[in-house]
């Protein structure tokens, strides 16, 4: 008979699932952006974007693709290095905290308390500072989803508590 591995004190509900899975898409998405990032460094950026523009057919005479390739040619490969290694490192933190919360780890949802909770505060910085529906919206949901992960990770918490309470006595 197989023996299975350890499994979670609470099973995750599904509000948790969506924010893991959503959490699993951007770390892959974001991984594959920073190998790709990292495999630009020793190319002519501004030739890849030119070929790109010629692929889906946009006119290399409009005034933003011009500004744009003029603007990529200037990226040195240090800062391709550097940007690289960042969006790696944040990859791997939301495909940690992805898995975490697929599982029920209770430290995954610390996890994501913590990290939603960082961003909130320059979120509304920037939302006050040059005011867009499209920044207030991603505030806002942002906010819901920080506030509804709290109170779970509170609730499951004081359910962890009393289950440990109720075995100890």
């Amino acid at each position: 008979m197989a023996t299975e591995g350890p499994k979670p004190e609470i099973e995750a509900p599904i509000g948790l699932r969506l924010i893991a899975a959503a959490k699993l898409v951007k770390g892959v998405i974001l991984s594959f952006l920073s190998l790709g990032i990292l495999d630009m460094i020793h190319k002519d950026v501004a030739a890849v974007a030119l070929h790109f523009v010629l692929a889906f057919r946009i006119s290399p005479e409009n005034r933003f693709v011009v500004l744009l390739l003029d603007k990529l040619g200037l990226v040195e490969p240090s800062t391709l290095v550097h940007l690289g290694i960042l969006s790696a490192l944040y990859a791997s933190v939301l495909l940690v905290e992805g898995f975490g919360l697929w599982l029920g780890a209770g430290w995954a949802e610390y996890m994501v308390v913590i990290s939603s909770g960082l961003f909130v505060p320059e979120e509304c910085l920037a939302t006050w500072r040059h005011f867009t529906w499209l920044k207030l919206s991603i505030l806002v949901v942002n906010a819901v989803i920080l506030v509804y992960v709290a109170s779970l990770v509170w609730s499951r918490y004081r359910l962890r508590k009393s289950k440990r309470a109720a075995h100890g006595s």
